[in-house]
This record gives structure tokens, sequence and C-alpha cells, in this order.
């Protein structure tokens, strides 16, 4: 897979990190740390050096009960920042965000690769705030650029519940609501048959299960224990569990202390045949992952 000119292999022999850079001052985990612009191009540095591949740009929180942030504020904060590191480095940039009118300015910028939580669905769950303008689906497709598409369901904002209405939208019956795992490859199924129905070709995009998003804690345990059986023949993977609650709801560890649980869920991922981990600690998952690829290299991976 190429992305930003680089080629990224996806057999699973190795598994890529995707560090993350929030621009935001209520990121769940480092909201507010990277607001001036030498701060910013340290921690780009930083995670670089460190062993990212790809850097991830996010300039709204999507935390459940964060506030919401206008196209043009999250544009505001984001394509400086982007146009100030593509200037800088030549490692590959993807942006996190799920508006099409964004990412449309963020590639016209240089950005390399959505990152998009919603999987190409939040025109079709939320036709109301998107009447007449772009899809995501279309912007990736004249760019002719990879996605990453992530699994989601149709769920509040202020993280509360949803009502019937909104699991008839998101296409989930009762039943399904307890079979996660088939759920999210459903959800998947239907984020596919957009980027088909669009052009975007099946070998540019990057499937992620959203782990942390519109789950209970038990679902998100049950997508890390089932990486596996996720795992789409004919896609490329991705897993974002980095410094979740669900990692430190098994051991009640604040968030600042869930990079060892996280590095732990990047060794599932690499067991389980994916190709890319999203990370806040780049070191310790690299030097993690390149042991484990090491030690897998003269023989079978562990089951």
């Amino acid at each position: 897979m190429l992305i930003g000119g680089k080629d990224f292999r996806t057999d699973g022999s190795h598994i890529y990190i995707m560090g993350i850079l929030n621009l935001t001052p209520d990121s769940f985990s480092d909201g507010g740390r990277y607001t001036k612009p030498d701060e910013v191009l340290l921690r780009v540095e930083t995670m670089i050096r460190e062993g990212a591949e790809i850097i991830d740009l996010g300039a709204e929180s999507t935390r459940p009960g964060a506030a919401e942030v206008t196209a043009e504020e999250e544009m505001e904060r984001l394509l400086p920042v982007l146009e100030m590191l593509k200037q800088r480095f030549d490692t590959p940039v993807s942006i996190d965000t799920y508006k099409a009118e964004v990412m449309d300015a963020a590639f016209s910028c240089g950005a390399d690769l959505a990152n998009d939580i919603w999987g190409f669905r939040y025109e079709e769950l939320h036709p109301e705030l998107c009447a007449g303008k772009k899809t995501m689906a279309e912007v990736v497709a004249a760019q002719g650029k990879p996605a990453v598409l992530m699994h989601n369901d149709l769920m509040p904002r202020n993280g509360g519940e949803r009502t019937e209405e909104q699991w008839e939208r998101s296409g989930v019956t009762a039943s399904g609501r307890k079979q996660i795992l088939c759920r999210v490859r459903d959800g998947w199924e239907r984020s596919l048959q957009i980027a088909e129905t669009y052009g975007v070709k099946k070998d540019q995009i990057i499937l992620d299960p959203g782990v942390g998003f519109a789950k209970t804690q038990e679902e998100n345990l049950a997508c890390i224990r089932g990486l596996s059986f996720l795992k789409r023949e004919g896609c490329s993977m991705l897993l974002g569990a980095s410094r979740k609650s669900v990692l430190g709801s098994l051991l009640e560890l604040p968030t600042e202390d869930r990079d060892e649980a996280t590095a732990g869920t990047s060794l599932l991922a690499f067991n389980a045949g994916y190709s890319f981990v999203r990370v806040h600690d780049v070191k310790m998952n690299r030097r993690l992952l390149d042991f484990w690829e090491k030690i897998h290299m003269e023989g079978p991976k562990l089951p």
C-alpha cells in the first residue's frame, strides 16, 4: 500500500506505528499539550525518531461528552500544523476527521491518508447535517488516497443511550447488540459498499474495529480478544486501543499509566496479522514490536 509515496507492506510480516498528535484542548489523554509550533515540532521529531512511520493529526476530540467543533474551527487548528509538518518532514501524515470538508482541505495541504472514525457512514447516519455536501468517500475517491475506515454505530455525542430510532438507522438489531464481533464486521461491509460505490479501491482501505467507540467495556474487550476473527481477508487492518478506558478498567489504571497495556494490545494485533497500530507512546510500542518480530522471523507466530 502506498501512503505518502512510501510503500507499506501489509502482509502481516511487519506492523507499522501511527503516532498520535492531538491538536485539541480536551482530548482524553494529551489534550492541550501540543498547541504551540515548537511543541508540535518537538513532539513529531521525537515520534519519528522513536519509530513512528505515520503521524496522525486530530483537531477535534471524539471522546464521549466532548464538545463538537465546527469545520472552520477544526481547519484553523489543523491546516497550519499540517502545512508545517509537510514542509519539515517526509513522514506520511494522516488526518483524524469525519468531516468531508475538513478532509478535502487537508488533502489540498498535502495530507496522505484519511482516518475516518465513521467509516464513510457519517453522511448516511446523520443526513440532517450533511444534505447537499460532499461525502467523505467522494473526497477520498477524488484524491485517490488511502483511508482508515473505523467501525462506529450511531451514538449520541454526550455518551448517553441510543434511541430505538438511532439503532434502526444504524442497521443494528436488538440481538445484534449482543453480537459485537458480527456487528463490527457487518458495519465494515456497509463501509466497503460505500467505498465501492464511489470508486475507492479496496487495496487503499485499512479497517479499524473502533475500540472505545459506541461499545460497552465488555464489547471493547470482546473486540480485543477477537482480533483474529475480525481480520478481514483482502483488507489491511489497524488497531487503535491506545490508553483507552477499557485497558484501564482491567487494572484500575489512570490514563497516563496505560502504555504497558497498550503495548500488549499491539502484540495481540501483530499476532492477529494486523499491519498498523495507532499509539501515544511510540518508543515503547516500537521496541516491543521490533523484539517480537525478530523472535518470529525464524518460525511461525505464536497462537
